[in-house]
């Protein structure tokens, strides 16, 4: 080997080993893009110091280009332990949809129990939502966030009762029970905890 394939040689060792996120990764990657093979073959080719050196170090620049945008996406889509942008996040375990309006007497009762029950259950898996059907632009709302949790189907069913608390599995998207002004605290309590047993099982 002459100085100048020596030279180049080092130059490319110093590419490789530079350019490697993690041990082992690159050289995955690289096997990923043209198979472990040519991968494995090239490595051994280069660190042998080959005549033809200047040609593989294009290779291995451009497979190590291409293994680091490989990276960069794996960063996005969850690939090699990285948290992906497009994983859902936990749902509650319980959704409870209170149906409320200002002109609804009912609606008052369950709205102080409601806050001490949420006030009750700060620690548990559930979100408190409460639908205000007063009129009819809040009523579009009520159901435009009904829709987008994937709960449509219950307030086609509910048909704009209020006065209710309607206690859904968070992860079925089903119902499971309806409270109203007849249910004490305790009573929605008790209720709340039996819910969360329900959603709990698989």
């Amino acid at each position: 080997m002459n100085e100048s394939d020596a030279h180049i040689d080092d130059l490319i060792r110093e590419h490789y080993e530079s350019r490697r996120p993690r041990p082992g990764r690159l050289a995955a990657l690289e096997e990923m893009l043209v198979g472990p093979a040519v991968a494995n073959k090239t490595r051994r080719t280069l660190f042998a110091g080959s005549k033809h050196t200047t040609v593989l170090l294009a290779a291995c620049v451009t497979l190590s280009a291409a293994a680091g945008a490989l990276l960069a996406l794996a960063g996005v889509y969850g690939f090699g332990g990285f948290k992906s942008t497009t994983e859902r996040e936990p749902a509650a375990d319980i959704i409870a949809v209170q149906f409320y309006a200002e002109w609804c007497e009912p609606s008052q009762v369950v709205t102080r129990r409601v806050d001490a029950l949420q006030e009750a259950s700060a620690d548990k898996s559930v979100l408190f939502i409460r639908l205000d059907l007063t009129d009819d632009t809040r009523r579009e709302q009520a159901q435009l966030l009904m829709a987008s949790l994937g709960c449509g189907h219950i307030w086609d069913t509910q048909c704009g009762r209020t006065g209710e608390l309607l206690l859904v599995d968070g992860h079925a998207r089903r119902p499971i029970t309806t409270l109203n002004q007849d249910n004490d605290a305790e009573q929605m309590i008790v209720a709340l905890t039996q819910a969360l047993a329900h959603a709990a099982i698989p």
